[in-house]
């Protein structure tokens, strides 16, 4: 077994398989890349062949009367042309001597230029000076508003720091008939020879009906007592039945 590359004109088209050359079995391999082989021909470096170097072309002949045609048109164009150049020569020479040539025109871009440069300079200055007066209207503005609300909240501790004052004022004028170990029992007695009944009720008609005052000593028939509330319809309020006593004297 041989290897055997695809130039053999007598392989040619084959891919990895045997073929029979000589009565020998040989094994071929073919990259396929799709390559296309160059066309034949000389390289570029070389002089062309002498028939192509001295082939001459036969040009048709014309009639005398288009090349007279073909040659005035040639020779009007020629002296269009020169007679522009130099009209343009002698323009762009005034040009120059009037002091608007080139190297005036870009002197005059330059002094243009540098005006413009300045002028955006003094612009941006003035813009810088708009802004600083902004922020300092700001800032100002800002600062009175703080200033403002400070005084605000100096005034409400003021205000508090009274109001503190005067409840403590207040409870020390109270705080004489606070119940200390000294006046317990003093104070003991007092409530129980006067009671005082905060509770009442309030019916359909927004009449108060308050709780009858405690007594010391049980007098009368006792309340009764349903529940955790006291029966109303059985026995009338004390308090009531005062009033309707002093009323009725």
């Amino acid at each position: 077994m041989s290897l055997v590359h695809l130039s053999c004109p007598i392989l040619a088209g084959t891919s990895f398989r045997s073929a029979v050359i000589h009565n020998t079995p040989l094994l071929v391999s073919v990259r396929q890349l799709g390559r296309r082989p160059p066309k034949p021909g000389k390289p570029p470096n070389l002089p062309p062949a002498k028939k192509v170097l001295y082939r001459v072309i036969n040009v048709p002949w014309m009639k005398p009367e288009d090349v007279k045609e073909l040659l005035w048109r040639r020779h009007a164009y020629n002296n269009a042309i020169l007679s522009l150049r130099s009209v343009f020569k002698k323009e762009i020479e005034a040009k120059e001597a009037a002091g608007l040539g080139i190297e005036a025109l870009r002197a005059r871009e330059k002094e243009e230029l540098d005006a413009l440069l300045l002028k955006n300079e003094e612009e941006n200055k003035e813009r810088a000076r708009m802004r600083e007066a902004l922020e300092k209207e700001t800032y100002d503005k800002l600062k009175a508003e703080f200033l403002e609300d400070i005084k605000l909240k100096l005034k409400e501790q003021d205000e508090m720091v009274k109001q503190n004052t005067e409840e403590v004022k207040r409870v020390l004028e109270e705080s004489e008939s606070f119940v200390t170990l000294e006046n317990l029992d003093e104070k003991l007695a007092a409530a129980l020879e006067n009671p005082t009944v905060l509770d009442y009720c309030i019916d359909l008609k927004g009449q108060k009906f308050y709780d009858p005052t405690p007594v010391k000593y049980l007098e009368g028939t006792p309340t009764r007592q349903k529940g955790r509330s006291f029966d109303r319809s059985l026995v009338a309020p004390r308090n009531i039945a005062q009033q309707e006593v002093k009323s009725s004297a």
